[in-house]
């Protein structure tokens, strides 16, 4: 399993991990799909929006599969959204169920 490096944006324009996180997924993708996993978060004063994507083989298909969450400080996160996408590229998730095209670098 590869951990990539996670990243983060705010609070404010405060932006941390660049896009080292989103290539590492993109290159394990493009590797024969080696599982990897990545998060992206965006800070407010007390909260907390994330999104893990992580990488698996389903037969012979790569499968993203997304979670999104978001928190107010002090409580626990509270999943908002589940997708499972068939393709990654140039730091988007595409072809996704339920419908979307999602960013790796953008919230």
């Amino acid at each position: 399993m590869i951990h990539c490096p996670a990243a983060s944006i705010g609070p404010g324009s405060l932006h941390r991990g660049g896009t080292a996180g989103a290539a590492c997924l993109v290159r394990a993708y493009d590797d024969g799909c080696r599982a990897a996993d990545y998060t992206l978060s965006a800070f407010g004063v007390d909260t907390i929006h994330s999104r893990t994507f992580m990488l698996s083989k389903g037969g012979k298909t790569c499968l993203v599969r997304i979670v999104e969450s978001f928190r107010v400080v002090p409580q626990k996160p509270h999943v908002t959204a589940r997708y499972t996408c068939s393709r990654l590229r140039a730091y988007v998730a595409d072809r996704c169920t339920p419908k979307a095209t999602l960013s790796l670098t953008k919230l």
